[in-house]
């Protein structure tokens, strides 16, 4: 059985607890490097947390240094992290899903690097952020292990893992916590072994920003984040979306980010109307006093279909 000594955690922002319990339950001996990605905001004090609650130091982790196995490795705000050649090492490239960390990003550059030794776990949160990433873990060789979601806090990412992944393991976190020595010593049963640790497994792109156009076809739909050509990209049946400069998008999150893009537009159009509605309301109040009554017949009727169009934006807005 394979010794697998690299594992990589990814969760949502509110997994703060699922993640400190996984790790307190970890032995202070463990032969392996965690890596951690969670979605955080501008701030954040995960090192100290987790290193609180662990027998295992957490430090966060830095642009080309060399990490070590019995160390935590956490994600900075606004960077994503990878490892590569022994390092990690951290880039501010394209947000995926909306997020920087984005735990794909962590999970793929862990498959490419360590193959078959690699083990992946999807804890609670939300969206679909991950799946894709085990994916890539899964299909080099590596274990693919989520929560249980009847028992995260917010079941959707650790379910949409299981819809997309033919996952080894689905477990509480405590029960993942036992079983990680287990697999990391090479004891672990129930894991089907894939041929050459999964060293014929064709590369699927980068990890960073693109050099050339993505590979897959071209979609009717702009880039949420920086209003780029969209472009499909499959790799059996999963599917993903990537930009021109890369931002990167899962099925769900593409979903919702075009949502709010499309909202963000209505508003606009929302805001410029209510401009429209003042500036000819106030016109039109000079002009009565004025008698051009063909200009100012326009400047009301222009009035009242802003508010009926305005009225329709919000009808609208409401919906979506």
């Amino acid at each position: 059985m394979t010794k697998r000594n690299i594992i990589v955690v990814g969760a949502s922002a509110g997994g703060v607890e699922t993640l400190s319990e996984l790790v307190r339950n970890l032995p202070k001996r463990l032969n392996a490097a965690i890596f951690v990605a969670m979605h955080v905001g501008a701030d954040s004090v995960l090192p100290e947390i987790l290193s609180r609650c662990s027998k295992l130091p957490a430090i966060p982790a830095a642009d080309k240094k060399r990490y070590k196995r019995g160390c935590i490795y956490v994600a900075p705000p606004q960077h994503h992290l990878l490892i590569k050649d022994g390092v990690t090492l951290l880039s501010r490239g394209p947000r995926e899903n909306g997020h920087r960390p984005a735990i794909d990003v962590l999970f793929r550059s862990a498959a490419r690097e360590h193959r078959s030794k690699v083990i992946g776990i999807v804890l609670s949160g939300g969206r679909d952020d991950g799946s894709a990433g085990l994916f890539s873990i899964k299909s080099r060789g590596g274990v693919a292990i989520v929560q249980d979601p009847d028992e995260a806090t917010a079941p959707n990412m650790p379910q949409n893992a299981l819809n997309m992944v033919d996952v080894d393991f689905c477990l509480p976190v405590r029960q993942i916590a036992d079983l990680l020595p287990q697999l990391v010593d090479g004891n672990a049963t129930n894991i089907t072994e894939s041929p050459n640790g999964g060293a014929n497994m064709e590369e699927q792109g980068t990890a960073s920003q693109p050099t050339g156009t993505p590979p897959g076809h071209q979609i009717p739909a702009a880039c949420p984040e920086c209003n780029g050509p969209m472009y499909e990209i499959t790799d059996g049946e999963l599917a993903h979306f990537q930009c021109f400069v890369g931002h990167r998008f899962s099925p769900e999150s593409f979903s919702d980010q075009h949502t709010d893009a499309l909202e963000r537009a209505l508003w606009t159009a929302a805001r410029t109307l209510k401009e429209r509605i003042v500036l000819h309301e106030q016109l039109a109040r000079r002009k009565r006093n004025k008698g051009e009554e063909e200009l100012l017949k326009r400047l009301d009727e222009s009035v009242a279909s802003a508010k009926k169009d305005l009225q329709l934006l919000r009808e609208i807005l409401d919906r979506i």
